[in-house]
């Protein structure tokens, strides 16, 4: 049975994904570095990071692109829909500037705000560890 906020978070997952193309970026821990996605107002952009699933889309005006992305558990095989706390936070980006999302699987997403906040590109980078001076 679903609670009245699991619902609400299908209906409005449901409602943003019919919206949108969707455009997927893989962020698997091992595979190659995704190309960089644009995306235009509105259309989702959503990837894997190890446990998690990440879904981002914006919204631009007023000399920004206004991020919002969704963070969740990702469904297993023994559990395909998981009791999930899921997390939701906003971002204003200023035009021509960027914000990074680090994934706990040693990947950097960075989300570059065009200069008329028209268009948000989207980029997967792995993190390296520092190698320790000896």
């Amino acid at each position: 049975m679903m609670t009245a906020g699991k619902r609400i978070f299908a209906l409005a997952l449901a409602a943003v994904l019919s919206l949108t193309a969707g455009v997927a970026l893989h962020a698997e821990p091992y595979g190659p570095v995704a190309a960089p996605v644009t995306l235009k107002p509105l259309a989702a952009a959503s990837f894997d990071a190890g446990r998690k699933h990440v879904l981002s889309y914006f919204v631009g005006g007023g000399g920004a692109c206004r991020l919002t992305v969704i963070v969740f558990d990702a469904p297993t095989l023994e559990e395909a829909t998981p009791a999930t706390a899921t997390t939701r936070f906003i971002v204003p980006i200023s035009s021509g500037s960027s914000a990074n999302l680090d994934t706990a699987v040693a990947k950097t997403l960075r989300f570059a705000c065009s200069d008329d906040a028209g268009a948000l590109t989207v980029t997967s980078s792995e993190r390296v560890a520092p190698r320790a001076a000896y």
